[in-house]
Parts: C-alpha cells; sequence; structure tokens
C-alpha cells in the first residue's frame, strides 16, 4: 500500500473503514508530511496539530463503538483562511487581522465537515481577502517560478502537494477552479444555495461560493455531500449527490471553439481539451457545437457586481486601517467606490438575463454541461503575470483566467474544473459549466473523463 499523504479521499475514507489506519495516524502522517514540505511549498497560514490529534482520538473512540459520523469520520482537511473554524483565527492574508483571535465558532461548511467526523486540520494561504494581489508565500510545486493558482492557492497546493487529500476553497470569479487547473486537481464552484457562505470572508455576497478541492473527482463529490445544505440535498439530490452522480447515464455537452479562439486559448490547451472531449465521447457522451457567445459579456458584468459590493464591504475597515491593506488591494476597493449606481443595476439585471439565456439554451439543446478550458494556458510566470483584472486579452493575466471563469458565479450555476493533460507551462483544466443544481451532472461527466483517461496519478507531488 502507498504511503498515506498519496492517498485521495476515497482511498483514506476506504482506509478509515476498513481499519488500515486510524484517524490518529491519519492525522499524524498529514502533520509529518507538512513539516517536509512546507519550507517548499508554504501552503498553511496555520495549524493547530494539538486540536486535530485531539479530534482524530475522538474519532477512533467512535469507530471503535462502530457509532462512526460517516464515510469521512477522521478524514483531516485543511481550510482557505477566509472561512471561520473554532480556535483558530481567521486573518484573510491580511495585516488588518495580524492580531486576530481565534474564531468563536465554525463557518456554517466547516461545522457540517466536523458534524461528519471531519477534522480540521489548519488555514491554508490565501490572497489577501481573496482578492488576488499581491505575492504571498505559497509557491507551485512543480515551478516556484511560475503562478500557483487564484486566491485559494494554499488550499490547491496543500492537496497537491499531498498534505491533505482535499480543502476548501472560497470561488468569487473562479478561485477554486483556477488553482485545480493550475495544479492537476478537481475544484467544484457548487449552485448557489448548496453550501451555505455564512462564517467566512466575504468578497462579494452576489457572486462568493465555497467549494472544495481534491485530487479526484469522487474526493470533491464526497467532501461536497458532508459540507452542503441538507434541505437542498434532499430536494435536488436526493439526499447526496454522490449518489446522485451515480444515477446519471447518458450525457450532452455543448462547445463553442469559436469562443475559444476569441478568448486567447492556447493551441496546445485547445488540442488537450479536444482530446479530452473525444475521451467522453468513447464513453457515450454527445459532443454538439453551440454558440455561447453571450458569456462574453459574464466579465464586465462579474466585475461591476463583485466590485461594487466588496467596496460596500470594506468601506468602513478601510477608514480604520487602510494602511494595513496591501495597495494593490486598496486600489480595487477603491476602483468598486466609483462604480455608478446605475451600471450596478444593469449588471444584476444581465446576471438574470444571462443565466436565462444559458439555461434556455441548455434545456432546447439538452445539454447537461458547457466545456471549455479551464484557464487559456498553463501557469504564468511569476515574473511576467498582469494581476490587472481588466487584461482580459493577455493569456497571462488575472482578467483572462476570470474571462474564463466567471460566468458560474455571476449567475450561481455550477462549475467544474477537472485536470485534463499538461502543457510546457504546466497542468491544464478542463471545465465544466452545468445547469442549475446540476452538480451531480458535471460530476458524473467529470468522473467518467477521469476514469477513462487517469490524471490523478500525477498528484500528490514529491517535493524536489
Amino acid at each position: 500500500m502507498s504511503a498515506p499523504w498519496r492517498w485521495g479521499v476515497p482511498e483514506a475514507a476506504a482506509a478509515l473503514a476498513d481499519g488500515g489506519i486510524t484517524s490518529t495516524q491519519l492525522v499524524s502522517a498529514a502533520l509529518d508530511r507538512i513539516r517536509f514540505t512546507e519550507s517548499r511549498a508554504r501552503a498553511w497560514a496555520h495549524v493547530d496539530a494539538d486540536a486535530a490529534l485531539v479530534a482524530a482520538r475522538a474519532s477512533d473512540e467512535r469507530r471503535r463503538a462502530g457509532r462512526a459520523l460517516g464515510p469521512l469520520d477522521g478524514l483531516p482537511i485543511g481550510v482557505k483562511d477566509v472561512i471561520d473554524v473554532a480556535g483558530m483565527p481567521t486573518r484573510g492574508g491580511s495585516a488588518v487581522f495580524r492580531a486576530a483571535a481565534p474564531a468563536q465558532r465554525d463557518a456554517v461548511a466547516v461545522g457540517r465537515f466536523r458534524a461528519a467526523g471531519g477534522i480540521l486540520l489548519g488555514k491554508t494561504v490565501t490572497y489577501e481577502f481573496a482578492f488576488g494581489q499581491g505575492t504571498p508565500p505559497t509557491r507551485n510545486p512543480r515551478d516556484p517560478e511560475r503562478y500557483a493558482g487564484g486566491s485559494s492557492i494554499g488550499s490547491g497546493v496543500a492537496v497537491a502537494i499531498g498534505d491533505v487529500s482535499a480543502a476548501l476553497g472560497t470561488d468569487t470569479g473562479g478561485s477554486v477552479r483556477n488553482p485545480a487547473s493550475i495544479n492537476g486537481l478537481v475544484g467544484l464552484k457548487p449552485s448557489a444555495g448548496l453550501v451555505s457562505r455564512a462564517g467566512s470572508m466575504t468578497v462579494s455576497g452576489t457572486m462568493d461560493a465555497i467549494g472544495p478541492l481534491a485530487a479526484s473527482v469522487r474526493g470533491a463529490a464526497l467532501v461536497l455531500d458532508a459540507i452542503a445544505e441538507p434541505t437542498v440535498l434532499r430536494e435536488h439530490f436526493g439526499g447526496s449527490v454522490v449518489r446522485a452522480a451515480a444515477r446519471v447515464e447518458r450525457a450532452r455537452v455543448g462547445v463553442d471553439r469559436d469562443q475559444w479562439e476569441r478568448w486567447g486559448v492556447a493551441a496546445p490547451v485547445r488540442s488537450a481539451v479536444d482530446e479530452a472531449l473525444e475521451v467522453l465521447e468513447r464513453t457515450g457522451v454527445e459532443v454538439v457545437e453551440v454558440d455561447t457567445s453571450d458569456l462574453d459579456l459574464a466579465l464586465t458584468a462579474g466585475l461591476v457586481v463583485s466590485l461594487s459590493e466588496a467596496a460596500t464591504l470594506h468601506r468602513l475597515r478601510l477608514r480604520a486601517a487602510a494602511d494595513d491593506y496591501l495597495p494593490e488591494t486598496r486600489v480595487m476597493i477603491a476602483s468598486g467606490a466609483l462604480i455608478e449606481t446605475g451600471d450596478v443595476e444593469l449588471a444584476l439585471r444581465l446576471r438574470g438575463a444571462l443565466r436565462c439565456r444559458i439555461e434556455e439554451l441548455m434545456q432546447r439543446r439538452g445539454l447537461a454541461a458547457l466545456v471549455s478550458p479551464t484557464l487559456p494556458n498553463g501557469a504564468p510566470r511569476l515574473a511576467t503575470m498582469a494581476a490587472e483584472l481588466t487584461s482580459a486579452g493577455d493569456a497571462e493575466s488575472l482578467g483572462s483566467a476570470l474571462r474564463m471563469l466567471c460566468a458560474a458565479n455571476l449567475t450561481g450555476l455550477p462549475g467544474l474544473s477537472v485536470a485534463c493533460g499538461e502543457v510546457a507551462a504546466g497542468p491544464i483544466g478542463m471545465h465544466l459549466l452545468g445547469r442549475a443544481n446540476g452538480d451531480a451532472e458535471i460530476l458524473a461527466l467529470a468522473e467518467r473523463y477521469e476514469q477513462a483517461a487517469p490524471w490523478r496519478a500525477r498528484v500528490p507531488l514529491d517535493p524536489r
């Protein structure tokens, strides 16, 4: 059997269930792995080893008594440092909260994971307040000179390097799916309302989401089941996304290759996603050409909504502690304060119209998902990457990444990135945009691809 740090969520859950490992051993192995990798990866903002081991021993006692709380009882994960975990500080990657006291209570999603028996190992590094600005310490484990992913950067790297088999991130314009693509992982931005955002620092109340990053599709689905709202699970998924995904059979997906061209997707990435689509076709998935040019409107509308909402949320804090913000973050928030009310209202109307257009297209053509590359290229070099959100014409820019991904956030539809290959600049992902509460469908499609073309063997990584 391979070392525990190489296990994904399903393997770790199976080992816990059959007694192949105890939670105490699994958590101890994760802590050892962090000690071994952290000097290179620098993925963690805070680790609470003592509390994790106490929780692990309690999990072991439940299993010995035959009272396991679920399949993930005893599994350790990391949580992005904008999401509250009781007993740990939430600093949001900012000097504003350098002296933050430990949180008094869990965020709702964290509490649900804890109620399922999960172990909260620590907080993973984030860009300041999840805005994507500045230079956090976390490094790409494949090439430290390259970008390691969006604001859920620590969560992505912690999973990729084997510190944990899964982590939670937040996604306002792709910040779960972006590091998933960069690090060869699976990242899911759930349907709006499926996972509560209560207890997390907010960038945009309209567009934020909490979602899992994992080494495999099944791993992401298992974590989603643990953190999702029970009423939504019952209403739309029969109580379990994992079981609902298992019931998905034949499917049809839509692609708009002209859009990939407009979005500046690099030729090797287009080729890799085309090959992934051919794999899906061989499994019985029908691929049809569609026109999704309406998605070109999502970036502008998404920026208007998210930045205007961020300016409102940060106004009082900025007045009190402006000097503690990174200059780049202050500029972003200031730009949001300059947006006219009429422009925000127009963007919100466009949000509803775009969602209706996408859902009408998917219903009319019988589509389970719209498929595209997750990002226009692999990881850009940090020295040349543009951090401006409006630089969408540059394939090595944050704006270009947002252009590809923010439609899911703006509309509230689910989006998923699954690793589908590697180019010179590193791993790349295939993106699936689903229907409202179609999370099980896109997970089923991604797992069908993953099983036919398993990319998961490349992660986690040995540190060099």
